[in-house]
């Protein structure tokens, strides 16, 4: 891909997401549908453009167990992570309930306090992902998300549903608290996961110019398969946090990716199931009846 086509494309797959979210929603499209649907959309139009021009070339090519476990963490994750935000705003609707709530807010308003919700929630999961690769109980259920040896678009949603919910939570809880309306909520969501989307793209975007987001070529490095490497680039969607706590680490893009020596079976289910049997699973864990779903 060409510089100049990186120029323009960058803004257009970050920005345009988030613009169609809030032009459907404002014509009375559902919101959490609108959500999966357009960062599906983003997905499919992304896994085009890998083909067409890989940033690493054996990158795009994948076993096909692997392509499989992928696809099934795409499928199966992106409508409960929908389910869960939505499990979360509802209650967090209910335990805010009774403090003064505006009838109508503003235009500067709603942008302040959206910005707001947003920079809270990136800061704590800065703090949780950072937390993730530090406390081995926490790295059992984030371990699925680095564990494949490639980046590319597919694996952007692989991520073990304990993560998906306390994400969810970070996301969800801020957006309540500070009164966000579900329409700008809706955009915000979107604009979030077309990041984390566009982080594991297999292209080179933005050419290493990003300095504010949390582009492809910081994220790369943060799947580095050495540990000492990758505990950098925590940002989920923004690098502020990585300035200002001394995590942030420019490197060229690594050679290899993954972990080193993954005790994850390959599959879905034994990913699952993993962060809870561990070294049992193959043996004494209830699951190690059906031996070929966990392996």
């Amino acid at each position: 891909m060409s510089t100049r086509s990186a120029r323009w494309l960058f803004p257009l797959l970050v920005l345009g997401p988030a613009a169609l979210t809030a032009l459907l929603v404002a014509w009375g499209a559902p919101r959490a549908p609108t959500t999966v649907l357009v960062v599906l959309g983003l997905l499919a139009s992304v896994a085009l453009l890998e083909r067409r021009a890989p940033f690493r070339a054996r990158w795009a090519e994948a076993p096909a167990r692997e392509t499989r476990t992928d696809l099934t963490y795409v499928l199966v994750a992106a409508v409960p992570d929908r389910l869960v935000r939505l499990a979360f705003e509802a209650g967090g609707v209910l335990l805010v309930a009774s403090l003064p709530r505006p009838e109508a807010m503003g235009g500067i308003e709603l942008v302040l306090r959206s910005l707001a919700a947003f920079l809270l929630a990136d800061l704590g999961k800065y703090a949780i992902h950072r937390a993730s690769h530090a406390w081995p109980w926490l790295w059992r259920f984030h371990l699925a998300h680095h564990q494949p040896p490639r980046l590319r678009v597919l694996n952007a949603l692989r991520l073990h549903p304990v993560n998906i919910a306390y994400n969810s939570a970070l996301d969800v809880l801020p957006i309540v608290l500070l009164g966000v309306p579900p329409e700008a909520a809706a955009v915000l969501a979107t604009f979030r996961a077309t990041l984390g989307v566009l982080q594991h793209a297999n292209l080179d975007l933005e050419t290493g110019r990003q300095w504010l987001l949390n582009a492809p070529s910081w994220h790369r490095v943060h799947h580095h398969v050495s540990a000492r490497v990758a505990d950098h680039n925590f940002g989920s969607s923004l690098l502020i946090w990585d300035r200002l706590f001394g995590t942030l680490h420019r490197a060229e893009a690594p050679d290899v990716v993954g972990v080193a020596q993954s005790p994850l079976p390959e599959g879905f289910v034994g990913q699952l199931a993993h962060p809870f049997c561990r070294e049992r699973l193959q043996t004494s864990c209830w699951l190690a009846r059906f031996p070929r779903l966990v392996r």
